[in-house]
């Protein structure tokens, strides 16, 4: 089995000060690594600044694209992407 997660980096609002959240969005899961691929493949098509990086065997794979939002993160300064992560894992199932 092939787990797919699929994450969301946004910015975010906590005690008046602008930051970052990274939340999961979804979690799926399919037979084969095809079928895994082929549904990120499917959400990565038609985006502008995409990011793939696929491993075959044990070794995960990160794929995913930036929306183009940026802001300045309040407490470190840093510039920050929203961008929306989609990462593939084998998994044995109990």
């Amino acid at each position: 089995m092939y787990q797919v997660t699929v994450h969301h980096h946004y910015k975010a609002w906590r005690n008046g000060d602008l930051e970052d959240k990274l939340e999961l969005v979804d979690r799926v899961y399919y037979n084969t690594r095809k079928a895994a691929k082929d549904f990120i493949e499917r959400q990565l098509q038609g985006k502008k600044n995409v990011f793939r990086n696929y491993h075959k065997g044990d070794e995960r794979s990160w794929c995913g694209y930036y929306t183009g939002v940026t802001w300045q993160h309040e407490n470190s300064g840093e510039t920050m992407a929203e961008y929306y992560e989609y990462t593939l894992k084998k998994v044995k199932l109990r």
